[in-house]
This record gives structure tokens, C-alpha cells and sequence, in this order.
């Protein structure tokens, strides 16, 4: 019987000296003291959004408070019409979706007139938003480049608010994809960039597309 008595002593201990659970986040300001977040990035991210439900949604996904959104939008099939409607399909189907379908997209016509002509392959990287001085520039490139590649051709072909909007938000799942990749320590940092470059498109990026 001791050493059964001496294992629930010790479970009772154990379970006494447990850290008591962090109360729920209801603002950014919240995780401003979370370890993980103290480089100088990440506390001007909290301090610009610091009542910003937006961002407080980022982070609760990053320490998996929330379930994260990863699910890029839906897009049209090829349905072999005519030029201009399977063409417009190509445009949303590659800048509204994973880098992986993109970068071979790229790699295959990137510079030619396949598979449909007027396509705009330019691209230049990612720009950090103004004021925040952010690093991730490379981190978030491969993103970068296919929401370039979605602005530079749905503004000739379909220059809607909506598709705007929802290249923005395939922007936005893409970079959060990028910090999945990421440990548990760098996540939640690398989400409050994500959602700060997300909110320089949506506020700055108007005149691009």
C-alpha cells in the first residue's frame, strides 16, 4: 500500500504546484508579455493593433486558442468557353491559390504566351508595412509573388472590389501557412507579421490593383 499512497502524494503535489491556466485574451495587449513576442517587431505589431479584434483572432490561432483558417477561396474550373472566360479562370485558380500550384505555373510559362497570352508574371517581393520596419520579407515572398501575380492580372481582366478582397485573403492564408511550418515558438510572432502585412494590403494596396 506505500507505494501507492507515496504515487498519489506525489500526483497531489504535482497537480497543486501546476501553473494555474492564463485567463482568456480579449485584446492584442494581452500577449504583449508572452515571451515569444518580445522582439521589436512583434510589440510595434501589438502596439498598432493593440484593439484590433483582427489580430487578437491571429494570435488565439498561433497559441491555438482558436482553430487557425487555412482554407483558401474556391475557384473557377477551366471550362473551355472561350479565351477571355478560361483565361480569367487561369488568373484566379493560380493567384488564388497554394504557392506549391503557383511556383510550378511559373516555372513553366512564366515569360511565354502559354498558356493563355496577356499574362502578367512580374513580380517584386514583398514591401514591409509602412511604419513597422518588419523582417519576413523572405519568409513571405513566395505569398508575395502569387498575390502580385493575382493584382497584376485580375486588374486588367476583372477589376472588381471583391476579387481584391479575396486576393487579399488568399494572401493572408498563404503567409499563415508559412508560420504553420514554423515551431510553436516563432508561430505566434510570425502570425502577428502575417496579419500586419495582410492589413498593409487591405488599407495600402488599392492603388496596385
Amino acid at each position: 500500500m506505500r507505494p501507492i499512497l507515496a504515487a498519489a502524494t506525489l500526483c497531489a503535489l504535482l497537480a497543486a504546484c501546476a501553473q494555474a491556466p492564463l485567463p482568456a485574451a480579449t485584446s492584442p495587449a494581452d500577449y504583449a508579455s508572452r515571451p515569444e513576442l518580445q522582439d521589436t517587431g512583434s510589440q510595434a505589431i501589438l502596439a498598432r493593433y493593440a484593439d484590433d479584434p483582427g489580430l487578437l483572432a491571429a494570435l488565439q490561432e498561433a497559441y491555438r486558442e482558436r482553430p487557425a483558417t487555412l482554407r483558401l477561396p474556391g475557384t473557377p474550373a477551366l471550362a473551355g468557353l472561350d479565351l477571355a472566360s478560361d483565361r480569367l479562370a487561369y488568373v484566379k485558380r493560380t493567384g488564388w491559390g497554394p504557392v506549391s500550384d503557383y511556383t510550378a505555373q511559373y516555372g513553366a510559362y512564366a515569360g511565354s504566351a502559354l498558356p493563355f497570352p496577356g499574362l502578367d508574371w512580374t513580380r517584386d517581393g514583398c514591401s514591409a508595412p509602412d511604419g513597422l520596419g518588419l523582417g519576413y520579407r523572405e519568409d513571405f515572398r513566395a505569398p508575395c509573388n502569387v498575390h502580385d501575380f493575382a493584382y497584376r492580372n485580375l486588374k486588367v481582366y476583372e477589376r472588381t472590389d471583391a476579387n481584391r478582397a479575396i486576393s487579399d485573403d488568399a494572401f493572408y492564408t498563404n503567409m499563415k501557412l508559412v508560420c504553420e511550418a514554423k515551431s510553436w515558438y516563432k508561430r505566434p510572432a510570425c502570425y502577428s507579421a502575417a496579419y500586419a502585412y495582410y492589413e498593409g494590403v487591405r488599407i495600402g494596396g488599392g492603388s496596385s490593383f
